[in-house]
């Protein structure tokens, strides 16, 4: 019996020091992040909020799902603490949650979630994940308007702390970094005159009528030296072109706001498991790194390098483990089992399949084809 006792402690040692090796490897300076231009924790932030905001100074805003920052060399992921479909669902889940601390600032017009790139937005957010687990938080934004003009280009991170667990509803450990991105466009944004960002809205409308027709609308803009749009001139008030571009517009609207649903039903899926992952994550981080501390010298949790720490050390593994397969589970099913969206236009109804990102752009194409109809023009001139 004891010898059995023995074997298991023996064999219960052996799997945590292969377990734990790679924590040690990567905490000291996380994983995506180049040490050297790291950014500062944002710390606390408050939000700011327009109580009355000029109709006249609010822009649309499009977050397109995020680049989820998934090294190809696969034999990394383990190492850097990286699980592909977890992390696949995070770059849909983050835009959620930025999303909603723009539209709490009450400072912006209508902010959706795009599965894809749409340049003629007025104000396109596009990012990266950099690192993401239960303690940090890191982001890569680019920020442009309808004119190409750059707002920012920065990394964001945040810590998480001993406030920030357990999550309560409606509420996320990384609050603090998405109100430091807002409040920093809305710094940005403030700066612009209302001339300025009426023209930023007039490219953006002109810019989706190019990329319907090239052969008429083309004309209406120009590019400068440095990539930037500007507005020649306008079509007549009441062009019955223009008419259709902005019907055609608001039928693609249609659908961003159909699929921007069904990210934020993920978000509501997702974020009792994730945050409880993250939360386990977090407390054997900083578990084991007082264990580090205290093999040094100190004792807690029973003598120095116990079976006791030891066996605390590894039921919180196994927490963590439970929590991230259902969340795996629950992330796979989301990225390979999206609902076909069936849209109607021009009288005729469409059943779109796939991915979000193809079923989007499904749809584009199709509005495209209904407008070349609909004008006579080239089919292949209006793409």
């Amino acid at each position: 019996m004891y010898h059995g006792v023995a074997l298991a402690r023996c064999l219960l040692a052996a799997a945590l020091l292969i377990l734990l090796a790679p924590a040690r490897a990567q905490q000291p300076q996380l994983a995506g992040l180049d040490p050297e231009a790291a950014p500062a924790p944002v710390g606390d932030v408050t939000l700011m909020v327009e109580n009355a905001p000029q109709q006249g100074r609010l822009l649309d805003v499009g977050l397109v799902v995020f680049d989820p920052g998934i090294p190809a060399d696969e034999s990394t992921h383990s190492r850097q603490g990286i699980f592909p479909e977890i992390r696949k669902a995070e770059a849909q889940y983050i835009p959620v949650l930025l999303r909603n601390a723009l539209q709490n600032a009450n400072a912006w017009g209508v902010v959706r979630v795009l599965p894809d790139e749409q340049h003629s937005a007025e104000l396109l957010v596009t990012g990266r994940i950099l690192h993401s687990d239960g303690r940090y938080l890191a982001l890569q934004l680019h920020v442009t308007d309808a004119s190409g003009r750059l707002w920012l280009d920065r990394a964001y991170l945040d810590e998480a702390g001993d406030g920030d667990y357990p999550v309560g509803s409606l509420q996320d450990p990384y609050a603090d970094l998405y109100r430091r991105v807002a409040n920093d466009l809305l710094d940005l944004r403030r700066e612009l005159t209302e001339r300025q960002i009426q023209s930023i809205r007039q490219v953006a409308l002109m810019r989706y009528a190019t990329s319907l027709s090239q052969e008429a609308f083309g004309g209406y803009l120009q590019q400068d030296a440095a990539g930037l749009y500007s507005v020649t001139r306008l079509p007549a008030e009441g062009d019955p072109m223009m008419a259709r571009v902005e019907r055609i517009r608001n039928q693609e609207y249609l659908f961003v706001d159909t699929v921007d649903e069904q990210y934020v039903e993920l978000y509501e899926q997702m974020a009792p498991t994730y945050n409880l992952w993250r939360q386990y994550d977090r407390e054997r981080t900083v578990f084991q790194e007082d264990y580090e501390q205290r093999a040094q010298g100190r004792e807690r949790y029973g003598q120095r390098g116990s079976f006791v720490a030891m066996e605390q050390t590894y039921n919180m593994y196994k927490q963590i483990k439970i929590q991230q397969q259902d969340l795996d589970e629950m992330a796979l099913g989301f990225n390979n089992e999206v609902a076909p969206t069936v849209m109607e236009a021009s009288g005729r109804v469409f059943r779109l399949s796939g991915t979000l990102e193809a079923q989007y752009n499904e749809w584009r194409d199709i509005l495209r084809r209904i407008f070349a109809l609909e004008t006579g023009l080239p089919a292949d001139s209006a793409g």
